[in-house]
């Protein structure tokens, strides 16, 4: 329901509209920038019923000093300093959080200044000043009675500081020096940590997924002229998802009903009331845009109904799309990556990854992510360093910010100085000798040092992975995944297309054996193209081998260029997400299909079709003895087995780290599997992203597991580890602690690492 703007403040009925319309009348005057401050100060009081009203802005060196106030000692402005961990003002800087008292003197954080006189003064609102993650001061409201503010109270001060912030930083209201200090806070180096998904080092500029609108001015010179741009930007966003519906009518029930809720948010009275209102109170459209957005977080947070707080992603993705209405050609021109470009985003998907130009970017920091993401598999394969789980980086950066990524540390240095940058220009010439000593190996074999050979495969999806096999020394590629070929596309690849990338694949590969994976689409995996109707768990939805067969029309043509790409060569097809044993029975019926197909047109066959089946699914992992036979060989999916096994999604965010893939549990399962497979006399692979890890590869060799497939990154430092490891005692080491009741074994393995000698 739309919400009334009109608000309780003190003891007379008054508005944020009021308040503005108020500021932007100060600004507006032909002031000196104390004399603006201090007038902007008693607007404020004046407007909020307040004893006193006083801004605090933060110098460079993190002390916040008092730059205005009304009701205190004019004396103390500019006077008065207090520590970044000092008083309640310091509180409300270091949590970057309101705090609202009836009684301040009581709090423990209190700490008198006899020199500002406010001995007579109990009731304390304190509201950050925050810009681009960086708090730049505090909002201080008081009264002499001892009282709570009200809920509207605190939120119309955040619309005043959520002003003052742009003001302040624009320079507005400061002197050139003042204004300089404020951009030095504002610029200042910061140092983050987030989580190390794909190794590497970048050095370069920031460049945003989602980049904000346009640099734009908060108060509007004219404001009919806002008003009829505000109505453009809504007619054009209205029109937009009307045409979006209109070319997606034969979508599922569920998927029509999402849409249509969302178009009635965007036609929603109330939000386009509060926005024409915030720019009658003089602000600019975009500024109008950013304050209403800001209020419907609040709003949304604070609701019970879950329901109605996941309807927030709605109502910021429409303020989104409004933005970019009203940023026109201006916005759309940020989203051009700059050279050595390290992109922030809050998600991203894989085809998103593979649209960028590669050539200029150089790193990836992810809001959420994890290391088992479609999207950490693309970056992976195209060797591009990337961080999750670090959502302050995007808060705190801006377009065009210099930025150092670690993807081996999970470090980020926002705004670096020339010290840090040498310093790691020095670490990244250590990196690249590293991969020089790892090049050194490639001719060598990965055998241990009792004779046990280990086969090391890559995963690859993509054309360009190809030069990774001669690089590597490689055997094969034990994964393609030809399901990214249909993710890119804006539609879907014919059976020509499909045998053009595959022949290409198998004579790039001269000799060594390729394992394609048929396409494993389906609601976790669907191109733009496809009409996926809603499912509440896609990772276990219609998906992988169950659509293939359910969906002729989509392997067939698959199945037919791969036979007609491999003519006179052996030819491996792996089927994704086995479940049961007639499943294979029923894919392999579909392949026979299409060979009796190619035999009647009197067309050369492959050498030889070898079919594999993926484990990848609890159910089949315990009937491996019932598979076995109906295949020629197996591969463990680990990514999708463990997600299965512990029952936690690879993709959550509050879930990744939570459960290693050597926990004792896991790892007994696994060995059950091989044991199974090699009882039957059939080869099997490990193709999860998990074998890249050195002390997860050292642990599946001791299960007997001596196929693995990883990343082309990983084949240097995998065989370095091989080639120093004493096999047979590593089994008589691991044995017992499969019945352990530890959580993992991650300890214990690097221990022993090191105290064996095992090069990491």
């Amino acid at each position: 329901m739309p919400i009334d703007s009109s608000i309780r403040l003190g003891t007379q009925t008054s508005s944020p509209r009021v308040l503005l319309k108020r500021l932007r009348e100060v600004m507006a005057a032909e002031e000196g920038a104390q004399q603006r401050l201090d007038h902007l100060t008693n607007a404020i009081a004046n407007n909020m019923v307040a004893d006193v009203c006083s801004i605090y802005l933060r110098r460079a060196d993190d002390m916040l000093e008092l730059f205005s106030t009304q009701g205190l000692n004019p004396e103390a402005v500019h006077n008065t300093r207090m520590k970044w961990s000092e008083g309640l003002v310091g509180y409300v800087a270091r949590t970057a959080e309101p705090i609202n008292l009836r009684d301040a003197p009581k709090h423990p954080s209190f700490s008198f200044r006899p020199e500002v006189g406010e001995e007579l003064l109990n009731a304390f609102l304190g509201v950050p000043i925050i810009r681009t993650g960086q708090v730049l001061g505090v909002l201080v409201i008081q009264n002499k009675a001892v009282r709570e503010y009200t809920e509207e109270e605190v939120e119309a001060a955040q619309i005043v500081a959520t002003v003052l912030a742009e003001i302040v930083a624009a320079g507005d209201l400061l002197e050139e020096a003042d204004a300089q200090e404020v951009d030095r806070v504002l610029h200042r180096h910061e140092h983050l940590v987030g989580a190390p998904i794909v190794a590497g080092i970048a050095i370069g500029t920031v460049a945003l997924h989602e980049p904000p609108a346009p640099k734009h001015r908060v108060f509007a010179d004219n404001v009919a002229e806002e008003g009829e741009r505000l109505q453009t930007g809504l007619e054009s966003l209205r029109k937009s998802i009307d045409d979006m519906i209109a070319a997606n009518q034969d979508l599922a029930t569920v998927s029509r009903e999402v849409l249509e809720v969302y178009r009635l948010f965007a036609y929603d009275k109330g939000w386009a009331r509060r926005l024409e209102d915030a720019v009658q109170s003089g602000l600019t459209a975009e500024s109008a845009v950013e304050q209403v957005q800001g209020e419907n977080r609040k709003r949304m947070r604070q609701a019970k109904d879950p329901y109605i707080r996941e309807r927030m992603h709605d109502l910021d993705d429409l303020s989104r799309r409004l933005l970019r209405s009203l940023g026109g050609d201006a916005y759309q021109a940020q989203l051009e990556l700059p050279q050595d470009a390290v992109l922030l985003a809050r998600s991203l998907g894989p085809a998103e990854i593979l649209e960028l130009d590669r050539n200029k970017l150089k790193g990836i920091v992810l809001g959420e992510g994890s290391d088992t993401s479609h999207a950490a598999i693309v970056a992976r394969s195209l060797g591009i360093p990337l961080l999750g789980k670090c959502p302050a980086v995007i808060d705190k950066a801006e377009i065009g910010d210099r930025i150092i990524v670690d993807g081996g540390t999970g470090e980020i240095h926002l705004r670096p100085g020339s010290d840090i940058i040498s310093s790691y220009e020095d670490k990244l010439a250590i990196y690249s000798e590293e991969q020089k000593a790892y090049a050194a190996l490639r001719d060598l074999p990965a055998v241990t040092r009792d004779g046990t050979e280990i086969e090391l495969f890559l995963n690859a999806g993509l054309a360009i992975d190809m030069p990774h096999l001669e690089a590597t020394g490689a055997v094969g590629i034990g994964l393609f995944r030809t399901e990214l070929q249909f993710l890119i596309g804006p539609q879907l690849p014919t059976a020509q297309e499909q045998e053009m990338l595959y022949r290409s694949i198998l004579d790039g590969a001269g000799n060594k054996s390729i394992v394609f994976r048929t396409a494993d689409l389906g609601s976790d995996k669907a191109a733009t193209y496809m009409k996926m109707s809603h499912e509440a768990n896609p990772a276990m939805g219609w998906r992988g081998l169950r659509m293939s067969i359910d969906r002729e029309g989509l392997i067939r043509p698959q199945l037919r260029a791969l036979i007609a790409a491999a003519e006179g060569r052996e030819l491996n097809i792996l089927l994704p997400l086995v479940t049961t044993s007639d499943e294979i029975v029923q894919a392999r019926a579909i392949i026979d299909k299409e060979i009796e197909r190619r035999k009647r047109q009197d067309k050369p066959l492959p050498s030889a079709i070898k079919l594999g089946a993926m484990i990848e699914i609890p159910s089949a992992a315990w009937r491996v003895e019932h598979i076995a036979p109906l295949v020629d060989f197996l591969s463990l999916g680990g990514n999708d087995l463990a997600q299965f096994f512990f029952a936690a999604d690879r993709e959550s965010d509050k879930l990744t780290g939570r459960y290693d893939p050597l926990h004792p549990a896991f790892l007994s399962f696994l060995k059950m599997i091989a044991d199974k497979a090699n009882l039957a006399n059939k080869p099997i692979c490990y193709c999860g992203e998990q074998a890249a890890d050195p002390l997860m590869a050292m642990a599946l060799m001791a299960l007997d597991i001596q196929r693995l497939s990883v990343p082309a990154s990983s084949i240097g430092p995998l065989k370095k580890m091989i080639r120093s490891i004493d096999l047979n005692e590593l089994v008589a080491w691991l044995e017992p602690r499969l019945q352990s009741s530890k959580q993992t074994l991650r300890d214990e393995l690097l221990e022993y690492a090191y105290r064996n000698g095992v090069a990491l």
